[in-house]
């Protein structure tokens, strides 16, 4: 097995906040919980997923591939602090630099019964790129898979790709039958199934009975969809539900001083920003994308969005800690009156009118951070009208590249910039590069810098020419970095449960606390 690829993970997330979590007793029962199954987990989410594995619905989200995580299962996983582990694959090896040969366990089953073999594997990772499912970014390395034999799957790239492993976890694995029929849902690997859905309502899990692994600690997970944070408290408070996700900094406060409940909170690795289409006007004047920037006060923005909570202020499209972090790089300044200068400059001496597009429901405070930004904005003489819509609604429309000025975050589950770079800012290929270019950035000397990061020989020469990628990117001035995104969870005492880094749903490990 390579060390590498986790050796640079490691390096990448050491200095990632982990999730903390406060408190400790047994919580009394409120009236919801009244015959309760205690072999039941219910979860009140602030939004629904946009789909399930392969549905072409489901969006290149954080968390909607969190959810699906404990439905299918890649070759290898993350673990709790975003490690690389064997999942479907007991081992591996590398060959040469440029192929990588997994071994598969033996017994596989899938949640129907059939067993596991490569042919399984070539058919899903095939098939992602072929069809164009969410997780195709994983292979913009792999130019061929085969299988060698039953148990074996060799992955070949054209040039050195250090971080394959750390794309492969979303590489899901499903029946070769299932993708030729179209069956919905297909069965998976990994700790549950999916037993129904309401869309926009809920939907519920239960064991999966040939998961290779430990039995989940419930047998059923109900998931309802309760988009308002105090409905979402109150049904936490009375035993309705045990467990509530984008839990905010009011709603932590509170919790954290009540002895029944826990509440996880972390930094996470995902970056919220302004996107500026940088093809359509005004924003395709460099004078207005410095002007908006310096219009912006981070430290304003996170004292009235997060009332005080810690929040890592953004300078760049990664947070610190992140391989390919430039340190070196200054952090954005607050500059109202230049700001102002450079919009009469620019031909707005009366002020300008922008539209500011964002979701309402995908990020803590996502709604709050649009109206902060219309606000500070206003102050330097730009008005803002702020369109907050559902997430689908508003990932839709970035697919159609119909918002030249919006919200966005993005999570670096690899450890790398470069996880970043290639999908938000390389110029489009046709495949997987650029595929979530909503700015519409094209630069020759950035798409060189990106492509010559993604085919380093050694993690030393990766890491410089990421970080030459990333002071590129802040001449271009293509994003404005807001924060690294606060990830919260809270449930009952009565769940015993540690988060993964970034709080992700992944509840196949949690148990019942007595």
């Amino acid at each position: 097995m390579r060390s590498v690829p986790r050796r640079f993970r490691a390096a990448a997330l050491a200095t990632l906040l982990p999730a903390t979590v406060a408190c400790t007793s047994t919580p009394p029962e409120g009236a919801g919980a009244a015959g309760r199954r205690p072999d039941t987990l219910r979860v009140a989410l602030r939004a629904d997923v946009t789909g399930f594995f392969p549905s072409p619905s489901m969006a290149n989200e954080g968390f909607s591939f969190g959810v699906n995580f404990n439905l299918f299962e890649g070759l290898v996983s993350f673990d709790h602090q975003l490690r690389i582990h064997p999942a479907l694959a007991e081992r591996w090896e590398t060959p040469d630099d440029r192929s990588f040969v997994f071994t598969l366990r033996p017994g596989l089953r899938f949640s129907d019964g059939t067993p596991v073999t490569a042919h399984d594997v070539v058919a899903s990772l095939r098939a992602a790129t072929e069809r164009r499912w969410a997780n195709r970014e994983a292979f913009q390395a792999v130019t061929s898979v085969e299988a060698l034999d039953e148990q074996q799957v060799e992955l070949r790239s054209p040039l050195p790709y250090l971080v394959l492993l750390s794309r492969l976890p979303r590489g899901f694995v499903l029946p070769a039958a299932a993708i030729e029929q179209g069956a919905v849902p297909p069965p998976g690997t990994g700790p549950y199934v999916l037993a129904s859905r309401e869309p926009g309502r809920g939907f519920v899990f239960e064991r999966n009975p040939h998961y290779r692994g430990a039995a989940p600690g419930f047998a059923r997970i109900e998931f309802q969809v309760v988009p308002e944070a105090a409905e979402r408290e109150r049904r936490l408070r009375a035993g309705e539900v045990d467990l509530i996700n984008d839990v905010e900094p009011e709603t932590a406060r509170r919790l954290r001083a009540d002895p029944a409940f826990r509440v996880a909170t972390g930094s996470g690795t995902r970056v919220l920003f302004l996107g500026m289409a940088l093809q359509r006007a005004p924003y395709s004047d460099a004078r207005v994308r410095e002007a908006l920037e310096l219009a912006i006060d981070r430290e304003e923005l996170a004292r009235r969005v997060y009332g005080g909570e810690p929040v890592e202020l953004a300078t760049q499209i990664v947070g610190r800690g992140i391989v390919g972090f430039d340190p070196a790089l200054p952090a954005p300044v607050h500059d109202p009156a230049r700001a102002r200068e450079l919009l009469v400059a620019a031909g707005f001496a009366n002020g300008l009118d922008l539209a500011l597009d964002g979701s309402h429901n995908r990020y803590v405070g996502d709604r709050a951070i649009l109206h902060e930004v219309a606000r500070q904005l206003g102050l330097v003489g730009v008005r803002v009208k702020v369109n907050a819509a559902d997430k689908a609604d508003f990932f839709a429309r970035l697919d159609r590249r119909d918002s030249p000025f919006h919200l966005l975050g993005w999570a670096v589950e690899t450890g790398e910039a470069g996880d970043a770079l290639e999908y938000l800012f390389r110029t489009p290929d046709g495949g997987v590069l650029g595929t979530e270019n909503t700015t519409g950035t094209s630069d020759p000397e950035l798409d060189r810098l990106i492509d010559e990061a993604s085919r380093a020989a050694s993690i030393e020469v990766r890491t410089a020419t990421l970080m030459q990628a990333m002071r590129r990117v802040a001449a271009l001035r293509p994003v404005i970095p807001l924060v690294v995104q606060p990830e919260g969870v809270a449930f009952s005492a009565r769940i015993a449960w540690q988060p993964p880094l970034g709080n992700a749903l992944e509840l196949a490990t949690a148990r019942p606390a007595h």
